[in-house]
Order: C-alpha cells, then structure tokens, then sequence
C-alpha cells in the first residue's frame, strides 16, 4: 500500500523549466601574444624564481638592469675609429719621444 501523504517533487514544487544552458561551454581564448609580450614576461618569472622576488621586485631589478645597461652602452662608444686592433709597440707602452 502506497503512503498517500508523500508528494513528488513536481508535485511539490510544480513544473519548474530549467533555463537553456549550452551542452558543452568552452573557455574563451584571449588575444595571442606577441614575441616580445611572451619574452618579457619569461624574463619576470626568471628573476622572480632566481632572486626569490614578488613580481613587482622583479619589474624593479629588471628596470634598474635595464638604465645601467643603456648607460654602459652610452659611454662605451668608440671615442676613434678601430683600425682592426693593430697596435704598435711604441703606442702600446708610451714610447715616443
């Protein structure tokens, strides 16, 4: 015998329409990078896991590199023009006289 006080669920709650979802959601792709994009951000990662560094640490030491190298490379250029590094003996150890 069938206990007459229980209630289905549709009868309880009525004819509840689930909302139309997508059978398969994928993820959406995002813009690619580029070269330089994916290089810069390999190379914030390496100083991160190298010095053991925050991200914003790494942009720092990485910036900082970056004015030091662009002052070298400023005051390292040629004051003469290389003649194929030749030199002589008396230019080499101040001989003239």
């Amino acid at each position: 015998m069938k206990d007459s006080t229980m209630m289905s669920a549709a009868e309880f709650f009525g004819d509840v329409e689930k909302p139309e979802t997508p059978v398969r959601k994928g993820r959406s792709r995002g813009k690619k990078s580029s070269a330089k994009d994916l290089f810069a951000e390999l190379k914030v990662k390496m100083v991160m896991r190298i010095y053991g560094v925050s991200r914003k640490r790494a942009l720092a030491i990485i910036a900082g590199r970056t004015g030091e190298k662009m002052q070298l490379e400023r005051g390292n250029e040629p004051t003469r023009k290389d003649d194929g590094g030749v030199m002589s003996a008396e230019d080499f150890f101040g001989l003239h006289g």
